[in-house]
């Protein structure tokens, strides 16, 4: 178990989660001087252009010393999302990885499309995995990239013994698919299948209106999940995040430049808020300027997300 600066934050090696127990939203909330996790976007660069995407601008790729100053400025925050684009496009990964694994819990989304190489120093540094899988196979190709590559990633993930999540983000014309992929995210042995709703961003925003589906919908989903899980047997954990009050703003987002945002903050055009700078600013100095506390720590407690 790493070391973490709060001692009532558990790592379980196991299912490569923060596990927070008994405790309460108030008390984090005054306890706390950083947040509990920070997504650091260490690359724009992706093999697929989903269509939901929100992150199509490009940047150049932070240097390795500039990731060192990131590094720097996160000092015990416990947990590091290496997010993209797709991370395992940067050819210096391990290089990457050894910049944050020591003082870190270090996530991973990505496509898995480039894993092979890189199997060996995410078993080695205990790298949480999550995949974006949308469904079966001409979902997956149609709404995210070939969906074969990302099957024969989760298969390494599968061989070595890595534990990995999946994430589908569910649209109308995919919704009729979403318990096939409950029943798929089982039967690969996922710990978690997240869905999630689309963020008018990016890609996203060529959608048609019609593929945004309502906060009611959405809840209807969840009771579908729950009543098949219960029916079926399934073992995963299955969450669904819908994008409300309680949603707002709860993430922390570096992008590749060092600017870092409140994430996905509904009420603004981008669906960001600029916080500050991770090139001059420690993240104390900007968690005390972030209005979104409450929502992020409601997050860990599992009080801001449908958990099935």
């Amino acid at each position: 178990m790493k070391n973490t600066p709060l001692k009532n934050i558990l790592y379980n090696e196991e299912t490569h989660r923060l596990n927070l127990a008994e405790t309460k939203a108030d008390e984090l909330l005054s306890s706390l001087e950083r947040p509990l996790s920070v997504i650091l976007q260490i690359t724009r660069n992706c093999h697929f252009n989903c269509e939901f995407c929100s992150e199509k601008e490009q940047m150049p790729d932070p240097s390795i010393n500039e990731l060192y100053t990131f590094e720097k400025h996160l000092d015990l925050v416990p947990r590091i999302f290496l997010s993209g684009g797709e991370p395992l496009t940067r050819r210096d990964f391990n290089d990457v990885v050894s910049v944050f694994s020591q003082k870190h819990i270090l996530g991973l989304p990505t496509n898995a499309v480039a894993s092979e190489a890189n199997m060996e120093v995410i078993k080695t540094n205990g790298i949480s995995v999550n995949v974006g899988l949308d469904g079966p196979r001409a979902i997956t190709s149609r709404v995210r990239g070939d969906y074969d590559y990302i099957m024969r990633g989760i298969k390494g993930f599968m061989k070595n013994d890595i534990p990995f999540s999946l994430t589908a983000v569910v649209l109308r014309s995919t919704m009729d698919s979403v318990l096939f992929t409950c029943q798929m995210a089982d039967a690969l042995g996922a710990k978690k299948m997240k869905f999630v709703l689309p963020i008018p961003r990016g890609n996203a925003l060529k959608l048609d209106k019609s593929e945004y589906i309502s906060e009611t919908e959405a809840d209807i989903l969840c009771e579908k999940i729950l009543d098949a899980k219960a029916k079926f047997g399934w073992k995963t954990i299955y969450t669904f995040s819908i994008w409300n009050d309680k949603t707002n703003g709860y993430s922390i987002l570096v992008y590749p430049n060092g600017k870092t945002y409140a994430w996905p903050a509904l009420d603004y055009k981008d669906k960001v808020l600029l916080l500050g700078d991770l090139h001059t600013e420690t993240i104390e100095e900007i968690w005390e300027r972030y209005p979104f506390k409450f929502n992020h720590i409601n997050k860990y407690l599992g009080n801001a997300v449908r958990v099935m």
